[in-house]
């Protein structure tokens, strides 16, 4: 084995982390077929009065897109956050390994 295979450390995810990942997609994938769908149907002039007011909803408001930058903000630096922590964790774990093996 090459010393660059050394230090990638593998770990399989577990049953759990792979349902509620795969869980949290498909809702991210759903909201968003579900807007386009909306945008859609406004273009092709389908129009109903639950339409007009999601178009209007997901379209105009001001404060939907407020809320929707405050919650990528958070995301990007919640993931940030627990990036530098997996990396350091990482270093850590690496730093005993070669101590270990020395």
């Amino acid at each position: 084995m090459d010393e660059k295979n050394k230090l990638v450390i593998r770990k399989k995810s577990s049953f759990p982390a792979l349902l509620r990942r795969a869980i949290f997609l498909i809702i991210l994938w759903a909201i968003t077929i579900f807007i386009i769908y909306v945008n859609f149907s406004f273009i092709f002039k389908a129009y109903s009065d639950t339409l007009v007011s999601l178009y209007l909803l997901f379209n105009l408001s001001f404060h939907i897109y407020k809320i929707l930058g405050e919650v990528i903000i958070f995301s990007g630096l919640v993931i940030s956050v627990f990036g530098i922590i997996h990396i350091r964790n990482l270093r850590r774990k690496d730093l005993n390994h070669e101590k270990d093996n020395s």
